[in-house]
């Protein structure tokens, strides 16, 4: 429609009669008015929309002029001085739901001349105007929604056949496998079949659903009693990829499904569901595309643009699982003079060859190249934690600073001394014991093999939950105790004031041992080191009158003065950095500056944090700066009122931990 000559009939040349009946009905509030015009050579129908309250002002200027042919139509709307056009059925126009029960005709003769020019006989009025539209909006629809299967249909020619052999694979690799025998007492062979080499077996001494290995061809099967097994079913998803062009690739996620209805054969099917295209230029992916297959059979293609819907995000859907296992067999071929050429996704999935999402990997590699050394090394829990994040998906923001994403060898990349790398190998830590071996090893702490792969495996991440106790006791004796307490003393019912986990333990022996020497207790005593019951010792030696307790801090914090200061101390630049002596230096530091370090005395004791001043060498008794360090790192730094450092100190801040703090991956570099 051409929207210049239908903005020159935009406004009609008419007067209307307020003495009307129609503007005396409070239940109206718009007044349409009607004409047939030819526009462009075209046969049109013209509704004019006033607002009824600005006709009895005297504004005769439409609020809507909607312009209507036959199979198509369009609405110039006035807002002010601006207009703007829209391509609304009039029902929905207004600003209500119900718009066409705010809505009267001028006159009988407007409301039949929609009923003529349409040549509808059954309706009149808006019922045949909102006849009329919903027709053209379905078939609008359906056009586009050809348009669209004729689209995603030649998206789909580039994608080659499936390999031939996957039906195979699926079966072979990724579903598991049984031996069903006929069950009977004597001690003779019983009859067995297995479902991986489909062949007649023989089966000794086995029980219903217990684990071993086929006699014949030795794959792992589970060994099921036909007369215990019922119906049941197993299913698994493969992912394929593939080069559909140039600069794309097509990842294929297929679907297996074995159905054993009280018999040794299976019913086994294999589908595929779903699509990813992926396209780079440069190095980098630009467009991502995906696609589901709907199952539907009325349409120019079963396949769909997105993910596949789902009832409830919370619920699992098998149809929408897109972990699964990776198909090797093509992969070299495939990625050749790709950029994952090099990505050792081949050697990461045959680390851990269960199920995985492996756009994700790809996509993780394009940003952090990285991947290969970690994976080719064999570091497997860095590089899942890089892909895919922690447990729950999330990654800590403080990762990129233990891992350099732009170093050019191993070392670069963990920031460590080469000597280190093997013992990383042989403990493969996960991202919090990484950051804790670090943090271990810039205090000139070794840690040991053993006692590291333990804390993986416990998932404890705290270093000092691990060297405040090694000070005491040897790694073998530390796991010992730890085990054992957890063992004895583990939460059974929520609120039964047991152990959750076992780093609950360490954390609580961490915080007895600190507070026992502090006391001045025997810290070689087996008795003093390894109590009965940590918990009834832990809350003992927390309970202390103010006095005692403030008495222990400062013989504690004393006994800490020496070595603080050999590690952490520097000077440079006007300014010097020094540790407390006392817990009051720690209370005065906060009194003077305005904030709040004071409440940090019971971590300091307790060795979770670090707490330093920086002073300026003019006015070393003075306080100017505070600092706060944990696992090695800076997390704060204050002047007065809490405010941030100042530029200057900031600079001289950023140099000691060049030369101070960081020194060991310094070195390392």
């Amino acid at each position: 429609m051409d929207k210049r000559a239908l903005r020159k009939e935009s406004i009609p040349k008419r007067k209307l009669d307020v003495r009307t009946g129609i503007f005396c009905a409070e239940q109206i509030e718009y007044v349409v008015c009607t004409a047939i015009k030819n526009i462009a050579h075209k046969r049109t129908l013209v509704l004019y929309v006033y607002e009824k309250k600005k006709v009895v002002d005297g504004d005769l200027t439409p609020r809507w002029t909607m312009f209507h042919i036959k199979e198509d139509y369009i609405t110039l709307c006035r807002e002010g001085d601006k207009t703007k056009w829209r391509t609304s059925m009039f029902q929905n126009l207004g600003p209500y739901w119900n718009f066409t029960d705010k809505c009267a005709f001028y006159s009988t003769a407007e409301e039949e001349r929609v009923a003529r020019f349409f040549k509808n006989t059954a309706y009149k009025g808006f019922r045949c105007l909102n006849a009329v539209q919903n027709a053209i909006v379905r078939k609008r629809t359906r056009l586009a929604e050809i348009n669209n299967q004729k689209t995603i249909a030649a998206r789909m020619k580039v994608v080659k056949a499936l390999p031939r052999n996957i039906r195979n694979y699926m079966y072979m690799e990724t579903l598991p496998h049984y031996v069903f025998y006929d069950y009977h007492k004597s001690k003779a062979p019983m009859k067995g079949y297995c479902t991986a080499c489909k062949k007649e077996v023989g089966v000794v001494g086995k029980k219903n659903n217990e684990k071993g290995f086929c006699p014949n061809c030795k794959r792992y099967v589970t060994f099921k009693s036909r007369g215990r097994r019922g119906h049941f079913h197993d299913r698994s998803t493969a992912q394929v990829i593939q080069r559909t062009g140039e600069n794309e690739i097509v990842v294929r996620f297929i679907k297996a499904y074995c159905n054993y209805y009280k018999c040794d054969v299976p019913a086994f099917s294999v589908y595929e569901t779903a699509r990813l295209f992926i396209r780079w230029k440069d190095n980098k992916i630009v467009k991502w595309d995906r696609f589901y297959y709907s199952y539907s059979h009325d349409t120019l293609t079963p396949w769909c643009r997105g993910d596949r819907p789902r009832f409830n995000r919370w619920c699992y859907y098998f149809e929408n699982d897109l972990c699964g296992f990776l198909y090797q067999r093509n992969l070299d071929k495939e990625l050749r003079d790709t950029p994952w050429k090099y990505c050792a996704l081949n050697e990461y999935y045959n680390l851990d060859p269960t199920p995985l999402y492996i756009p994700d990997y790809l996509r993780t590699y394009l940003s952090y190249p990285i991947l290969e050394y970690l994976v080719k090394l064999k570091f497997t829990r860095l590089a899942t934690y890089i892909v895919y994040g922690d447990s729950s998906g999330h990654h800590f923001t403080d990762w990129e600073h233990l891992i350099n994403t732009n170093g050019k060898n191993i070392t670069e990349v963990l920031g460590v001394e080469k000597k280190h790398i093997q013992f990383l190998r042989q403990v493969d830590p996960g991202i919090k014991q990484f950051k804790m071996i670090k943090a271990m090893l810039n205090d000139g702490i070794v840690p040991d093999t053993e006692l590291m792969k333990w804390c993986s495996q416990k998932d404890v991440e705290q270093s000092e939950h691990i060297t405040i106790p090694l000070r005491f006791m040897t790694p073998y004796k530390l796991m010992k105790y730890a085990n054992d307490q957890f063992t004895t003393h583990r939460r059974k019912t929520y609120g039964d004031g047991g152990y959750y986990r076992l780093s609950d333990v360490l954390s609580d022996y961490k915080d007895y041992l600190c507070m026992s020497e502090a006391l001045g207790h025997d810290m070689k005593s087996s008795f003093v080191l390894y109590p009965n019951n940590l918990k009834e010792a832990h809350d003992r030696v927390n309970e202390l009158t103010k006095a005692e307790t403030t008495k222990a801090y400062d013989r504690k914090i004393a006994k800490m003065f020496n070595g603080l200061q050999s590690r952490y101390g520097y000077n440079k630049m006007g300014f010097m950095v020094l540790p407390p002596a006392t817990s009051k230096d720690i209370s005065r530091e906060g009194d003077k500056l305005h904030h709040c370090v004071g409440r940090y005395i019971p971590s300091v004791v307790k060795e979770e944090c670090i707490i330093l001043f920086i002073r300026k060498a003019s006015a070393p008794k003075k306080p100017y700066c505070t600092v706060e360090i944990r696992n090695g790192n800076i997390v704060q730094a204050r002047i007065q009122n809490n405010d941030p450092p100042t530029p200057k100190l900031q600079r001289f801040i950023d140099l000691w931990k060049q030369q101070v703090i960081y020194a060991p991956q310094q070195l390392a570099a």
